[in-house]
C-alpha cells in the first residue's frame, strides 16, 4: 500500500532583488541572425506618428519630458532593470499615438506604462501601491489596473517591442573593443535611458539610438579609434556613418545640456536647509500638470525632475 506523501512548494524570498543575469550565449552572439531579426522587428513597434497637435491636442513635448523624466527617478529609485525603461517609453508613446487623452492623465498613462514594462522584463515587477505612492495617491491603485487593460487593448496586445537596449549587448558581445572598458555597457544605458526622455528621439529607430549611444560612450571613453568603432557598428546594424555621427552630436549636446542642469541642482540642493529622497519630494505634491503646461513657482522647488545621476559620469 503506498503511503500519501505531501508536495510542498517553498518560495523563497530574498531581502534584495537578485541582479545576477545569464552570461551571454555564444550560440547567439554567433548567429548574425539575431540582430537581422531585431531590425526586421524594430519596425513593427515604433511609434507611428508624432502626437504633438494631432492625435493630442491637449499635451505638449515639455509634459512629455517631465513625466517620463519622472519615470525615470521611478525605476532608478526601484533599481528597475535597465530594460524597464525603454519598454516603458514605447508603451507610453504608442498609447498616445492611438488613444487621445487630457494632459492629466499623462501620469497616470506613465504608471501604467511602468507596471506593464516591469511585469515583462523583471523578475520582480513594480505593484500599483508603490506607483500610486510616487504619484502622492494623486492616481489610484484602482486606476492604475483599469487604465492597464486600456493601454493592452490600444496596443492590441503587441507589447513586446524592440528597443535600444535590446541591441547593446548584441553589438558589444561581437566587436573587439566592447570589453576594453567595463563601463562601456553602463554608458551606453545611461545614454539610451537619457536619449528616451526627448522628444526628438521618439520615432527613432532603436538600432540607430542604440549604435548612437554606444558611439557616444565609446568616444568618451576612448575605447579603441573612431574609425574601428564607427566600422563595427555599420556593419552590424547596416545606418549610415554620417547619421550615426549626427545623432552623436545631438546626444553630447543634450547630455551637457543635463550635466549643467545637475550641477545647478546640486549647489541648491547644498543652499537648502533640507532636502528629501526623490520618493519624498514627489510625496510632498501631486505631481499633476497644471493648465499652464508646467508646474507653478512653488511647485518648482519640489517637484524640478531631477538629471539622472549616472548622467554626469559620462565623459567626453
Amino acid at each position: 500500500m503506498a503511503q500519501a506523501m505531501d508536495l510542498v512548494c517553498k518560495e523563497i524570498i530574498y531581502d534584495e532583488v537578485d541582479h545576477q543575469f545569464a552570461e551571454p550565449d555564444p550560440t547567439m552572439i554567433a548567429d548574425n541572425r539575431v540582430i537581422q531579426n531585431l531590425i526586421s522587428l524594430e519596425r513593427l513597434t515604433i511609434p507611428p506618428c508624432n502626437y504633438f497637435g494631432t492625435v493630442q491636442q491637449d499635451i505638449k513635448p515639455n509634459m512629455r519630458k517631465i513625466v517620463t523624466t519622472w519615470m525615470l527617478e521611478v525605476c532608478d529609485e526601484q533599481k528597475c532593470e535597465e530594460q524597464t525603461f525603454p519598454l516603458a517609453i514605447n508603451f507610453f508613446d504608442r498609447f498616445l499615438c492611438a488613444c487621445p487623452i487630457d494632459r492629466y492623465h499623462l501620469q497616470l498613462l506613465g504608471c501604467c506604462a511602468l507596471l506593464l514594462a516591469s511585469k515583462i522584463r523583471q523578475c520582480h515587477p513594480l505593484t500599483v501601491d508603490v506607483l500610486s505612492a510616487y504619484t502622492d495617491h494623486a492616481v489610484s491603485p484602482d486606476q492604475i489596473r483599469s487604465w492597464e487593460l486600456l493601454m493592452i487593448s490600444k496596443l492590441e496586445w503587441n507589447i513586446t517591442a524592440v528597443t535600444a537596449f535590446d541591441y547593446v549587448d548584441q553589438i558589444l558581445e561581437r566587436v573587439k573593443w566592447g570589453s576594453d572598458d567595463s563601463r562601456l555597457r553602463e554608458h551606453a544605458h545611461t545614454l539610451i535611458h537619457v536619449c528616451s526622455t526627448e522628444t526628438i528621439f521618439m520615432q527613432l529607430e532603436p538600432s540607430l539610438l542604440a549604435a548612437s549611444c554606444i558611439a557616444s560612450a565609446s568616444r568618451g571613453l576612448n575605447v579603441s579609434t573612431k574609425m574601428a568603432v564607427g566600422y563595427d557598428l555599420v556593419r552590424l546594424t547596416m545606418h549610415d556613418l554620417v547619421k550615426v555621427d549626427f545623432i552623436v552630436k545631438i546626444i553630447e549636446e543634450i547630455v551637457a545640456k543635463e550635466i549643467a542642469d545637475k550641477q545647478v541642482q546640486q549647489q541648491q540642493h547644498q543652499a537648502a536647509t533640507s532636502a528629501g529622497s526623490c520618493k519624498e519630494q514627489y510625496q510632498q505634491a501631486p505631481q499633476k500638470v497644471n493648465s499652464g503646461g508646467a508646474p507653478n513657482s512653488q511647485q518648482q522647488q519640489t517637484e524640478q525632475p531631477e538629471t539622472p545621476t549616472d548622467v554626469q559620469f559620462i565623459y567626453f
